[in-house]
């Protein structure tokens, strides 16, 4: 079974191409949307194991979103970045987002990476545990 994509959401393009350099040769493949709205249309149609997630952009925050997909794909591992972080932040990610991680802008690519690989394995163990419930 093939590894599922990562969906990297920011705002800020600059960034995104940095992660997805700074990724290159990981073994995931990365895709980016430029907005929650964006990242939904990417979610309902495609096959994503994890979600890294800008907290502040315009219209739907990254914890509004997560709590989304939360709700409607929860086997989907959830990791928000800010770059501004504050523990009503972080807390509010947590509780109504759900998340597997929370990283503070900049964070070093290797950490990210790694909370990507572990949430990917987190993903593969629910969508196991889900298909082991098929048959009962």
């Amino acid at each position: 079974m093939p590894v599922p994509d990562v969906l990297l959401i920011d705002d800020d393009p600059n960034l995104l191409r940095a992660l997805c350099r700074a990724m290159h040769g990981e073994h995931f493949r990365l895709i980016t949307a430029r907005s929650a709205e964006e990242a939904l249309t990417v979610v309902k149609s495609h096959p994503v194991g994890v979600i890294v997630c800008d907290e502040r952009m315009p219209g739907r925050s990254g914890t509004e979103f997560c709590s989304w997909v939360a709700d409607h794909c929860p086997e989907i591992t959830r990791i928000v970045m800010t770059g501004h972080p504050s523990d009503e932040v972080e807390s509010r990610a947590i509780d109504h987002g759900r998340v597997f991680r929370f990283f503070s802008k900049p964070c070093r690519a290797e950490d990210l990476a790694w909370a990507i690989r572990e949430g990917l394995l987190m993903y593969a163990e629910a969508r196991a545990g889900k298909s082991d419930m098929a048959g009962v």
